[in-house]
């Protein structure tokens, strides 16, 4: 006897755990149905860019790499300065991204992506 009551009571609690968990979510109705991309507002301001392109003109003192890190540590490019010379070249990194490191000859300089372009001469250090 005891077993069937057992029974009957599991398929009742499957059976409302089945139901309920077929049932739709409620719907708030403060918030404004999207149905389609034109249902979306985006505003005239908005930046859609995901990544920009930062022009880089380094000048070193003597012949050596040049290598540009990200926030994060990741070398993003590695170019060969000659000495006298402006090495000139882009790199592209995710918008979101506001610093580069730039290191030369064991040199390390921050710079602020702000501009789309960045100048910088390195000097020697030390006599």
């Amino acid at each position: 006897m005891k077993t069937s009551y057992f029974k009957l009571i599991t398929v009742v609690l499957v059976s409302f755990m089945y139901m309920t968990a077929c049932d739709s979510p409620t719907k708030s109705g403060d918030q404004d149905e999207i149905r389609s991309i034109e249902d979306l507002v985006i505003p005239s301001s908005f930046d859609w860019k995901t990544q920009k392109e930062v022009e880089f003109n380094i000048t070193g003192y003597q012949t050596s790499s040049v290598r540009v890190y990200s926030e994060d540590g990741t070398q993003l490019m590695r170019v060969n300065a000659f000495q006298g010379n402006e090495a000139s070249f882009k790199v592209t990194v995710p918008a979101y991204m506001q610093t580069v490191t730039v290191v030369y000859r064991g040199q390390e300089k921050e710079f602020n992506l702000g501009s789309s372009a960045i100048n910088h001469v390195f000097e020697p250090q030390g006599s």
